[in-house]
């Protein structure tokens, strides 16, 4: 009966520390940081095998004798699960996310400073906890036991309402990710399509952490020396110096040779000056280490997926050849099992991979809208014995519901971009930023808990009599409560059509270069500049400077290390003049590279017919499903798939980890 139980639990505890060393190195940091952090991830993880156990033995009494629980051990898991969860995300995390920012040298005043922040954070809780007070004592009455109820509805409202928005944007953004790693081209111009953009926030950024690196370096220069050991920021601007990359210290150092002009006196130098320099530098540092390394893994990506493009399997008069760019010392299988598992097994298992789950969003979709109604198809499949007849299948179905739940919630999440402040990049992800993320990670667990159980009629389960019965009020809770799952179509909508970024273009975020494919040109203005521009179009001039920046970068990597050819030199420099048609320019090296069919099927490419026909988009359209789902031995970027410009969107949270 223990078992499988305690089999699990060690499982999510191991996939719980594996999860977070991927994201931030946590053995480095004391045990007061990482328990919190690996309690955060555990708990969600855990009910992956406690919810749909705790609802199928309840709702199937003769099934799951062997697996069962004893209702009291049940109940004892969920309120320790909830405690848990409401000490960390509402004290813990938040002190150590304080503790972490704060400027103070001194761990005793970083404390403090931890806690007057989250002072004032409990204080607009609480002021919107009375406007909740008010209402309810409007309309059922003042009592203790209604204010208890009022505020577990109220964190209850505002993390479902997270939990399903984070969800619905997981459900249609992880399989259409997958479907386009079905294409090698598809995805290496994807790929290609992040680069500029993330060059220039990178750019951005060094040149923000260059003013606190410069200010820091002239305190060294002028504080730091023998005659001034009595100095009390001494060793503290040491300190800050010692964090400074190299890289950066060296070009800031040179530059301030030539220029002798800054200064700081030191009766300018005080405490809070010292305090905000040094938060300001620890997050400035953060920040440029987290697009950092994005960049090195995005351009790492773009190296591997080009040999996996450019590498070449043929078969003639009884020999074999390969053409493999990469080391073949790091994988185990022979060129020509890589080839094919690269250029056939992959995008067919991606493929396959994207329908499946697809029919899976399209189930929980279908089943949030209907659900608590009989034809909620997960409703259907759990009850009616001709989809599962055992009480271990049910298990299993709802297991698997939940898990692709929480992992679409967790995955969107991990995507989430927050103005900047916070970066999830693999292995180098700050402190604060891994306890902002798994605070919301924890959040998680128990509005999807409840909202699983409300995809089916009969709610019968320890759960639902513990914590759902807690949150059934009336008037306004309850009519959120029953209604709030019918619009997880809302965000789907917003996903599937890249709303968000038309919406942020509408409201003028976003003016760059590298951002202005999104803007909403009318049809003179992309006739007049592509007249002017022969080149091509918006998306061929970014995958033409995106792969310069790779090259440059292969270049400075070979120069490191002579006997490493991960990239083949590209041949970018022989660019069209105007007065050159894009035809001939497309047989050049970036014309490889880019989908040909494409550039002739863009609307707004010069010297394409305007109105083609029905018959001709019927049959591209088909052309193009065919060399998708049945990729070619011979890949040729003439007959592969490829994202659109005005479809592609940098900021959607499928296009892998970059930066939060």
């Amino acid at each position: 009966m223990w078992v499988l139980p305690l089999l699990w639990y060690s499982v999510a505890l191991a996939i719980s520390i594996t999860g977070i060393r991927y994201q931030i190195d946590i053995f480095k940091f004391p045990l007061y940081f990482s328990v919190p952090l690996i309690l955060a991830v555990f708990i969600p993880l855990s009910i992956i095998y406690l919810l749909p156990l705790d609802y199928v033995s309840h709702n199937f009494k003769d099934s799951l004798n062997l697996l069962r629980l004893p209702d009291k051990v049940i109940l004892y898991i969920w309120k320790s699960n909830y405690w848990i969860t409401f000490i960390l995300t509402w004290l813990v995390l938040p002190l150590l996310q304080e503790f972490y920012k704060s400027g103070h040298q001194s761990s005793l005043l970083k404390v403090k400073d931890a806690f007057k922040k989250n002072l004032k954070f409990q204080f607009i809780i609480l002021g919107v906890s009375v406007l909740g007070m008010i209402y309810l004592m409007l309309e059922v009455g003042l009592s203790l036991g209604h204010v208890k109820l009022m505020i577990i509805a109220l964190s209850h409202i505002y993390s479902l309402i997270l939990a399903l928005w984070l969800m619905a944007h997981g459900l249609i953004s992880i399989p259409r990710n997958l479907w386009r790693k079905g294409s090698l081209v598809s995805n290496l111009n994807s790929y290609y399509l992040q680069v500029p953009k993330i060059v220039d926030i990178l750019e951005d950024t060094k040149i923000t952490f260059k003013e606190d690196v410069l200010e820091i370096i002239v305190l060294k220069k002028s504080f730091t020396s023998n005659s001034a050991e009595d100095f009390g920021f001494r060793d503290w601007i040491l300190t800050l110096y010692e964090k400074i990359p190299e890289d950066i210290k060296a070009s800031v150092e040179n530059s301030l040779m030539e220029d002798e002009s800054n200064t700081i006196s030191r009766e300018a130098l005080t405490l809070p000056r010292m305090t905000k320099l040094t938060s300001r530098f620890n997050q400035n540092l953060y920040k440029f280490q987290a697009y950092q390394s994005a960049y090195d893994a995005l351009v790492s990506k773009i190296i591997a997926l080009e040999d996996v493009v450019n590498s070449d399997y043929s078969e003639s008069n009884g020999q074999r050849g390969t053409n493999f760019r990469f080391n073949p010392s790091r994988s185990y299988l022979s060129p020509q099992m890589r080839y094919y598992l690269e250029h056939h097994i992959k995008p067919i298992y991606n493929r396959v991979a994207a329908v499946l789950l697809s029919v899976l969003s399209f189930v929980i979709l279908e089943s949030e809208f209907f659900h608590s109604t009989g034809i909620s198809v997960i409703n259907i499949i759990v009850y009616s014995n001709r989809f599962v007849s055992h009480g271990f299948g049910k298990l299993l179905v709802c297991c698997l519901v939940f898990l692709y739940m929480l992992f679409a919630s967790l995955n969107s999440l991990t995507h989430l971009k927050v103005f900047g402040m916070y970066h999830l990049v693999p292995r180098h992800s700050d402190p604060i930023s891994a306890c902002f993320y798994t605070t919301y990670v924890a959040r998680l667990t128990i509005p999807l808990s409840y909202n699983f159980i409300t995809l089916f009629i009969s709610r019968e389960s320890i759960f639902e009599k513990w914590f759902g019965e807690s949150i059934h009020l009336t008037g306004l809770f309850n009519l959120m409560n029953n209604w709030l799952p019918r619009f997880v179509l809302l965000p789907v909508f917003l996903t599937l059509f890249h709303v968000y970024d038309k919406l942020k273009k509408r409201i003028g975020l976003g003016g760059n270069f590298y951002d202005s494919w999104t803007n909403f040109d009318d049809f003179d203005s992309d006739n007049e500049r592509n007249r002017l521009n022969p080149i091509g179009s918006r998306k061929e001039l970014m995958i033409a400077e995106a792969k310069r920046i790779v090259n440059r970068e292969s270049l400075k990597w070979r120069q490191g290390n002579d006997n490493d050819s991960r990239l083949r030199a590209f041949n970018l420099e022989q660019q069209p003049q105007n007065d050159q048609v894009v035809p001939e320019y497309n047989e050049t090296d970036l014309g490889q590279r880019i989908d040909l069919e494409l550039l002739n099927n863009d609307d707004n490419f010069i010297g394409r017919p305007q109105n083609s026909s029905f018959w001709d988009k019927l049959k591209s359209s088909f052309r193009s499903a065919r060399t998708s789902v049945f990729p070619a031995r011979n890949i040729s970027y003439r007959d592969s798939e490829d994202v659109h410009i005005d479809e592609f969107n940098y900021d959607d949270d499928a296009n892998e980890n970059i930066i939060v």
